[in-house]
């Protein structure tokens, strides 16, 4: 991950968070393949899990199990799969009173097949999420909202980049902070239009092959300083398993990795973001920032499947105290920890209240 211009966002009181979450919802078939079959081949998965998916449902249920509230906002369709969705974001606390339904297409589905070194393969469609529109019950549904974190699939269609230009303007109105997380398919098919809207969020999330897409630079560092230039306030590169980058102050430093035992990266980029965003509202450094993010990514990526089998806050503590680093990022390492379990206890404080 590659960091730069982002200032801290102070917030007191953790019980008045709250981020609206708008992008996809899916359901997802996780299939883990012995080796990756040829064309034509039959190929047998020893077991497939079968859970909730979807961007901004993965990100939603990350950032609720750290303790933040967060209200979702995507489209499924009117059958059995859309109800599954809703339910299981309902049972982790997320708001769905704002999913929306629709009998054009069904709830998006996927098939995800994971190889042997734990990297995914989608096959399927994004269904009902393109459906997604702008309604006229909006006005004061902001009231509280305190960051708008927004999926680039988001973009793809007409009728939910309509609605995401509206939230954007109502979000500013309010003061909240503003995330975009940009996604592969996104950044290949429409390029122009996500280069155009960097300059409408405060932040900007992409991985390495995302970043490359919309800058055509092949570096994290150039490619940062190309969406800077298009108009990115801050631009977020994440890295995975090879850890992140971040410039701090004008400062570029390497952030290091969490070793774990990959699974299925599913989620892990998602869960991420949802980490980095939790850390900047409660106030919380950009290293500190993105220790959490990536022992969070870490965690989602020893894990098979992402929605509910996404890493509680007990999994990331235990990636965070898994290992010792050797520089100075082992007393951030201790601190983030430290702050970790002070944001534990006021959450558990809040929601026992």
């Amino acid at each position: 991950m590659v960091i730069s211009g982002l200032q801290p966002l102070f917030c007191a009181d953790r019980s008045q968070t709250m981020v609206l979450v708008v992008g996809d919802i899916s359901v997802d078939i996780t299939a883990p393949l012995p080796a990756h079959p040829a064309v034509g081949e039959d190929c047998l998965s020893p077991e497939l899990t079968f859970q909730c998916g979807g961007v901004a449902l993965n990100g939603a249920i990350v950032l609720e199990r750290l303790g933040v509230r967060t209200r979702l906002v995507g489209c499924v369709g009117e059958d059995w799969f859309g109800e599954f969705a809703i339910e299981r974001a309902a049972s982790e606390g997320i708001d769905t009173g704002f999913i929306q339904r629709s009998g054009a297409a069904m709830t998006g589905l996927f098939l995800i097949a994971i190889s042997p070194d734990g990297q995914r393969t989608f096959f399927g469609c994004r269904g009902a999420s393109a459906h997604l529109r702008s309604t006229d019950d909006w006005k004061g549904r902001m009231d509280g909202v305190t960051a708008l974190q927004v999926t680039g699939y988001a973009f793809l269609s007409e009728s939910s980049r309509e609605f995401v230009h509206q939230l954007l303007q109502m979000a500013r109105e309010c003061g909240a902070r503003t995330v975009l997380d940009l996604g592969l398919g996104p950044s290949r098919q429409i390029p122009e239009t996500l280069m155009d809207a960097l300059k409408e969020f405060d932040t900007v999330f992409a991985n390495a092959a995302e970043a490359e897409a919309l800058s055509r630079q092949s570096s994290p560092e150039a490619a940062l300083s190309a969406l800077e230039h298009a108009g990115a306030r801050a631009a977020v590169i994440k890295l995975g398993g090879q850890g992140c980058l971040i410039r701090s102050k004008g400062v570029l430093c390497r952030v290091p990795p969490f070793a774990v035992k990959v699974i299925d990266t599913t989620g892990a980029g998602d869960a991420f973001t949802s980490a980095f965003t939790a850390g900047r509202l409660w106030g919380w450094t950009v290293e500190e920032c993105a220790l959490l993010a990536n022992a969070c990514g870490a965690a989602a990526s020893a894990t098979m499947g992402a929605g509910q089998r996404l890493p509680t806050i007990a999994m990331i503590t235990e990636v965070l105290n898994s290992q010792d680093f050797i520089s100075g990022w082992d007393k951030i390492r201790m601190q983030v920890i430290a702050r970790l379990q002070v944001t534990i206890s006021a959450t558990s404080e809040s929601r026992g209240a």
